[in-house]
């Protein structure tokens, strides 16, 4: 390391002469003389910064899916490589979920402050680093989160089928001038062992929404009745899916929250999720108004890669 101080600690933004507390790279061991001095004192700083590592890498969940190494790469640049601020990388931030828009699409897309409608952004892998610690049991860092296969059944009773789920994609949503209306982590099942579901058609119909209108409306067809993200992709010969909240599914999207009662009673059929109603309230409306569709704004697609 020479004279030279500690550089950045980070994950690939790094040289070759630096300490790496993001990988736990390497040290040097100081020699004797003001460069041993010196070197003994970037070890103090390093070792001061250990813990706020552990606290980290304990909060902030990244599984090993092949987002995953990228989107930790933009955690890290949002709060300046800065180990202290690993509280601000948060789903309820709405300066972080900014940042994490117009980096994760690489600068080419942005939260408007002066937009004519909601703003609705999906971003592809953003989920890592807020995943939860473990999936039905599992540890959430030994599975690739975009492909995590779970029993489930279908709204017409088939059960004991096999899924194929995508956690690591997250539903951010702004009003018109930019101010966060919730964001929520999305479970998408991507394929369904009785292949009336299968990968080829959902990423179709996924990949489909960039750019397209949302509305929100109320399905009543099914025995659990639900309000519905949907999206005018021009894709319904294909298959219907829409967003709405943690229950039985046929290829539609779950839209997560820890307050969701359990599957079979009484009190799911009652419940919405909070980014639905928040939703609905930012334009003055409450779940029991909604029948026919509302229209509310534009959907985005965000690929961290």
């Amino acid at each position: 390391m020479g004279e030279r101080i500690p550089g950045p600690v980070c994950s690939t933004r790094v040289g070759d002469d630096w300490i790496d507390l993001g990988t736990t790279c390497r040290s040097q061991t100081g020699k004797p003389g003001p460069i041993g001095i010196a070197n003994a004192l970037g070890g103090v700083a390093l070792n001061a910064l250990l813990p706020f590592k552990i606290k980290f890498d304990r909060e902030h969940v990244y599984s090993k899916a092949r987002e995953a190494a990228r989107k930790r790469d933009i955690d890290l640049q949002i709060i300046g490589d800065d180990y202290r601020r690993s509280g601000e990388i948060r789903i309820d931030n709405e300066k972080y979920l900014k940042e994490l828009i117009r980096l994760g699409s690489n600068g080419s897309k942005k939260v408007s402050d002066s937009a004519r409608k909601t703003q609705f952004f999906i971003i592809r892998g953003g989920a890592e680093g807020l995943l939860p610690a473990k999936f039905e049991g599992v540890d959430t860092r030994t599975l690739d989160a975009t492909n995590v296969i779970q029993p489930g059944t279908t709204t017409g009773g088939a059960t004991s089928l096999e899924y194929h789920w995508d956690n690591n994609d997250l539903l951010a949503v702004f009003d018109p001038r930019g101010k966060l209306i919730g964001a929520a982590l999305l479970r998408r099942p991507i394929s369904i062992s009785d292949e009336s579901w299968t990968a080829p058609t959902a990423n179709t119909i996924y990949n489909a929404w960039n750019n397209k209108e949302v509305s929100i409306y109320r399905n009543r067809n099914y025995e659990v009745p639900y309000l519905g993200l949907v999206v005018d992709d021009g894709m319904k010969k294909k298959g219907w899916v829409d967003m709405h909240k943690q229950e039985d599914s046929n290829g539609c999207i779950l839209i997560v929250d820890p307050d969701t009662p359990a599957l079979g009673t009484a009190a799911l059929n009652e419940f919405e999720p909070k980014l639905l109603t928040d939703v609905l309230a930012s334009i003055g409306k409450k779940p029991d108004q909604v029948n026919e569709p509302i229209p509310l704004g534009i959907m985005h697609l965000v690929d961290i890669k």
